[in-house]
């Protein structure tokens, strides 16, 4: 079984020792398990703490027990605009990157069924929601030199005497595009005056492409010169399944508490690679100039599950405050068939399982109203997932939002929020990773009409 995680061409693998820049397979899986604060404006402005709250479709993405506290069947469409400033820092080379995405977010719509009678069952909900949780449209450079050479050269090629190890510069350029779209059919019903149960049948869709382009220039003692360019293009797409179950309580009239348990998203993926190599020397026309591998596999990925406890206070009709915790242990993450990713034909579950490590996620969010009108703010900052994380790479970010009731059966949202992060990128085979500072801008607008 040929996995992409070897990533040397046949021929050359005597003769050069290639670094693959595209993302290996305990990178994607961590990538796949990881989603964003997205949705509706309303669920955006507040940072996404509605695990308590209910009364918005991308609540139940949190709880789907939140569906049972709509009053009427309604739905909703939401676009929203991205904007990321990428930040690179390679070898006291610095580069910035802009990038920006326009698109659907999320669309959906529920019914409400009240039941007429004095029964304890008073009240049931049926929807369904598609959201974007994550986009992968992204694009970044490093520039720079490390002097460390990308690869050791022509070992077998008689015509090359001597090493090119002698850099002048390098570059890498790293394209990302695609997204994961979840879609879920919710349940909700309405127990006593007090309880909500709520579950959910999710599936997760995949599309996934990665560009890396690298070149380098380099040249020995005798300055022959060698310039290397190296392509690869990385294509994974697939699909998911999974479940959520969540209840909310109201044990006072302005306190509610809510829990959910999420359980794996199990995967069916597959990924399509391809590299080409293009060597030019200045001593040899005919060294090396062309190669070019393609390659497809197929295999499973397990999410970790993701528990959520909340606690919200309804302050009558005129706003509320609430909150959210969750906690996924990205350790549980499993990549399978087992027999293709440890022991001998691989070691990626025992790095997902040693570097990866239990993360807590606090949201808070809240609203006031005037009138027909709606003002809104939220906060949410999310620990690393790598063990050996430093303190500066939590993910942290507030939100801001306004709404406007138009007219009786319809209301148009506004959401403006902003998050930072950041990361760090081993190129090559330096010791030194490249430093990334990630800054995402994203406004959000959502329209709705009760039913």
């Amino acid at each position: 079984m040929i996995k992409q995680i070897s990533l040397s061409f046949g021929f050359l693998l005597l003769t050069i020792t290639t670094f693959s820049q595209v993302r290996t397979y305990d990178e994607t899986a961590l990538l796949f398990a990881q989603e964003n604060i997205k949705g509706t404006a309303r669920y955006t402005a507040m940072s996404g703490a509605f695990g308590a709250l209910g009364g918005d479709l991308s609540a139940v993405d949190v709880n789907p027990a939140g569906l049972a506290f709509f009053n009427h069947s309604e739905a909703s469409f939401t676009l929203d605009n991205r904007r990321t400033e990428i930040s690179t820092n390679f070898y006291n080379t610095n580069t910035t990157y802009q990038n920006d995405n326009l698109g659907f977010s999320q669309g959906g719509g529920l019914f409400v069924f009240e039941t007429g009678s004095n029964t304890y069952w008073s009240k049931f909900a049926l929807g369904a929601n598609i959201t974007k949780v994550n986009d992968f449209d992204n694009s970044y450079a490093l520039k720079g030199n490390s002097h460390f050479s990308n690869e050791i050269y022509f070992h077998e090629i008689p015509q090359a005497a001597t090493r090119y190890d002698i850099v002048d510069s390098q570059k890498m350029e790293n394209i990302t595009y695609g997204s994961n779209t979840k879609a879920t059919i919710n349940f909700a019903a309405k127990y006593n005056k007090y309880t909500t149960f709520g579950i959910s049948l999710i599936s997760n869709s995949i599309d996934y492409k990665q560009k890396i382009n690298i070149s380098e220039q380099s040249r020995d003692v005798n300055d022959n010169t060698l310039n290397a360019k190296s392509f690869q293009d990385l294509s994974t797409y697939g699909e998911g399944v999974g479940f959520n179950f969540g209840v909310i309580m109201k044990p006072f009239k302005n306190v509610r508490f809510g829990l959910s348990y999420q359980t794996p998203i199990w995967y069916t993926l597959t990924e399509d690679y391809t590299e080409t190599l293009h060597l030019d020397l200045s001593n040899d026309a005919n060294a090396l100039p062309y190669a070019d591998d393609d390659r497809t596999f197929d295999y499973k990925l397990k999410t970790p599950s993701k528990i959520t406890g909340s606690l919200a206070f309804i302050f009558g009709k005129q706003g509320l405050l609430s909150m959210d915790y969750m906690y996924k242990d990205y350790s549980n993450t499993e990549l399978g068939p087992a027999t293709n990713f440890e022991g001998d034909n691989g070691n990626e579950n025992e790095l997902l399982a040693t570097n990866l490590t239990g993360v807590s996620q606090f949201r808070i969010g809240g609203e006031y109203r005037l009138n027909n009108l709606s003002l809104r703010a939220g906060y949410h900052v999310e620990g690393s997932p790598y063990k050996n994380a430093l303190n500066t790479d939590t993910l942290a970010g507030y939100s801001l939002g306004l709404g406007f009731n138009l007219f009786r059966n319809s209301k148009l949202d506004f959401a403006y929020s902003k998050d930072t992060s950041k990361d760090r990128y081993y190129y090559i085979n330096s010791p030194n990773p490249a430093n990334l500072d990630n800054t995402n801008n994203r406004i959000t607008a959502t329209f709705t009409l009760k039913l």
